[in-house]
């Protein structure tokens, strides 16, 4: 969204415009209604007739820019004040060019790429017409699970740096012109009773996505009961002074609850500003509640340009630039190929080369242009496109029978064993096989697939296997760890072509598991932070060095391989009592990570400065504090391989360290400077 008006200029637009607006069309900057399908010529009318009345704020379901501009022409032109309308949908991963799926871009660990990813996403979105974007929707995996393609992994830190670097994506695209787009940072599912998170991990991510993305709307929770009046508690200052100023979704939801008692609201939006304009007059709805939630809507309007005085004269104008295809899948490519993790290479069979031999391909999944999707329409290129595009030549077999509906492999069919002993056939004379397996949404893979990995790699340890599907997992073929292991993910629209170029090497493998894998009866487990590349590093030389107001770690990071490469390095904290006693249930927890290329032979010394944001905590109330205690502090390449020390913040420290800084949350002057 924009940055270059002054709050007072927004603050004084919104403010006359409130003045003039009476309780139905407060109401209706809060209602958004579906556009009805062309040949409903009546509900068509009805919406038209709507949006002229001032009893609608937005649209969803525009498809093209026509059909924004026609609505947005009646908006200006025909109704009162003329307000613009926000035309919103959920972008995902995704219009045109599919990006990698929500856990396998935080296996990146690489914001820069992610935000500019999001760009991308925003510029197809912009040329339907579209200026507010549902995303990122943000959920947890539970510790100790696989985890599925809508999470962002299970450390809160690295969900919230993935969307705050989403959220800077979508709305940075239009810096220059005003024609930005509006991100909505979706907390909502995190306390469902499929995730049970504490309350105060989304203080955390939401204050990264107000601090360093400065995210237009917030949508919290659907549900009522505890959750619901946790975060009451926990979220009170995005309410005051100098909190957050953009759209509060559940403040939305409140007012339609006020209006009709024992409804459920609505996905997104009040079901009828009528009813909410007539609560207001006998006073079942909070007049304040509905000028407050009005003007949210009005200052992000104006912040995308649409209320701006450059735009009060004549109809607000939608982006122009058109998508470029090509550049966009560049992107997505970029992406893709930074988001797989290569699990285990012993002995090295990646890259492949002259020594791999003939290469043969198994597996049905190698072929599959739909795996990558993670359940989105659209085509992906498949592992076999990405080899003949590399023009690598290779034999392929599928390895199991075809399934006469089409769908994945599941249990074993008669017909397997006779399409099992072809593909070992083809196996025992191949020099490499590469095994691609697609995992269900539980993280496992089908009896029948199992079999054919136990066999082909009977018939050939040079075995690499490349797994597609929403979560990571490492299983063990006949009791053994499998020798080479790639975990592709969801990676999208340019999958084939990512794997392709990180098995031949034309791309390194620089991904991280983004939550931990567990050690189960048919798999071996990995710790969180795990991934390889095709270079060696070493970490050594760990030392702390206290200060009045920040603790700084350094450390050396050495590539003592022949091969340059990219590893993340990852600091960790567990706090300790002042006595010296530890939770012997509290785990390490990630507080910060940097990404570090090197050449063969170079060295960086790393400094990791430790602050109040890492060293303090939310108390229940959403109140921040920095209090003393004992540390124990791990840097590594995971959370099980590194360097570990102790450390105590004093008093003082901590004092110092406290009277820095923001109080909570409060960031919006330093977002509007």
């Amino acid at each position: 969204m924009s940055n270059f008006v002054t709050r007072t200029e927004c603050e004084r637009v919104v403010t006359d415009l409130l003045a003039m607006m009476s309780p139905l069309e407060k109401a209706g900057q809060l209602a958004v209604r579906s556009l009805p399908s062309a040949d409903d010529r009546d509900a068509l009318d009805s919406l038209h007739e709507d949006i002229a009345a001032g009893r609608v704020g937005a649209v969803r379901g525009i498809h093209d820019r026509a059909q924004a501009e026609q609505l947005q022409a009646i908006a200006q032109e025909r109704s009162r004040l003329g307000i613009p309308l926000l035309f919103l949908t959920e972008t995902g991963t995704g219009i045109e060019t599919i990006m990698p799926a929500p856990l396998s871009m935080a296996a990146s660990w690489d914001m820069d790429t992610i935000e500019v990813a999001e760009r991308a996403v925003a510029q197809e979105a912009r040329a339907h017409g579209i200026n507010w974007a549902l995303s990122p929707e943000v959920t947890l995996a539970e510790n100790g699970s696989t985890g599925t393609s809508r999470d962002c992994g299970s450390e809160v830190h690295l969900a919230a740096s993935v969307a705050a670097a989403r959220i800077r994506g979508l709305q940075a695209d239009g810096l220059r012109d005003h024609q930005g787009m509006l991100a909505c940072l979706d907390l909502s599912d995190i306390l469902t009773t499929a995730c049970r998170r504490d309350p105060l991990d989304l203080l955390r991510i939401a204050r990264a996505a107000i601090g360093s993305a400065g995210v237009g709307a917030i949508r919290l929770t659907r549900d009522g009961g505890p959750a619901r009046e946790a975060l009451e508690r926990a979220f009170s200052f995005l309410r005051g002074p100098g909190g957050f100023d953009g759209i509060l979704l559940s403040e939305w939801d409140k007012l339609e609850r006020q209006a009709a008692p024992g409804e459920n609201t609505g996905p997104i939006g009040v079901a009828s500003p009528d009813a909410v304009a007539d609560g207001v007059k006998a006073g079942r709805c909070s007049a304040n509640l509905l000028d407050d939630t009005a003007a949210r809507v009005l200052r992000a309007k104006f912040r995308l340009g649409l209320l701006s005085a450059a735009h009060l004269a004549g109809k607000p104008q939608l982006a122009s630039a058109l998508p470029t295809p090509v550049r966009n899948r560049e992107i997505a490519l970029n992406l893709a190929k930074r988001s797989a993790i290569l699990l285990r290479n012993e002995p090295r069979l990646l890259p492949l080369g002259i020594d791999s031999g003939d290469l043969v391909i198994v597996g049905s999944a190698a072929s599959d242009r739909r795996a990558p999707l993670a359940g989105r329409d659209g085509v992906a290129a498949s592992v076999i496109d990405g080899f003949e595009q590399l023009g690598i030549p290779h034999r392929f077999t599928p390895g199991l029978a075809l399934r006469e509906n089409g769908a994945g492999t599941g249990r074993m069919i008669a017909a397997d064993n006779m399409a099992i002993g072809m593909a070992c056939e083809a196996a025992k004379r191949a020099g490499t096989v590469i095994f691609v397996v697609g995992s269900s949404e539980e993280g496992r893979i089908g009896e029948a697939d199992e079999k054919l990995m136990s066999a082909l790699f009977a018939a050939n340890p040079n075995l690499v296997v490349v797994t597609l599907g929403e979560a990571p997992l490492d299983p063990l073929v006949n009791g053994r760890q499998l020798p080479c292991l790639l975990h592709a993910g969801a990676l999208g629209t340019m999958s084939g072509h990512a794997v392709a170029e990180l098995l031949t090497g034309e791309a390194d493998p620089s991904g991280k598991l983004p939550l931990e894998l567990p050690a189960t009866p048919k798999g071996a487990g990995l710790p969180f932070g795990h991934g390889l590349t095709y270079a060696d590093f070493a970490l050594t030389d760990l030392s702390i060095e206290i200060g009045r107001e920040r603790i700084c770690a350094y450390a050396d990071l050495r590539n003592t391989g022949e091969r340059e490469g990219v590893e993340t390095v990852q600091l960790y904290l567990r706090r300790i009592s002042r006595e010296g006693s530890e939770d012997a249930s509290a785990v390490l927890l990630l507080v910060d990570f940097q990404r570090v290329r090197l050449r063969p032979g170079e060295r960086e010394t790393l400094i990791f400065e430790l602050g109040r944001d890492e060293l303090g905590q939310f108390a229940e109330d959403g109140s921040f504090h920095v209090e003393a205690a004992g540390f124990d502090l791990f840097l590594g390449l995971s959370r099980s391989r590194g360097m570990s020390d102790r450390f105590e913040l004093t008093d003082e420290c901590a004092r110092a360290m406290a009277g820095t800084g923001m109080a909570a949350i409060q960031v919006q002057a330093r977002l509007e400077a």
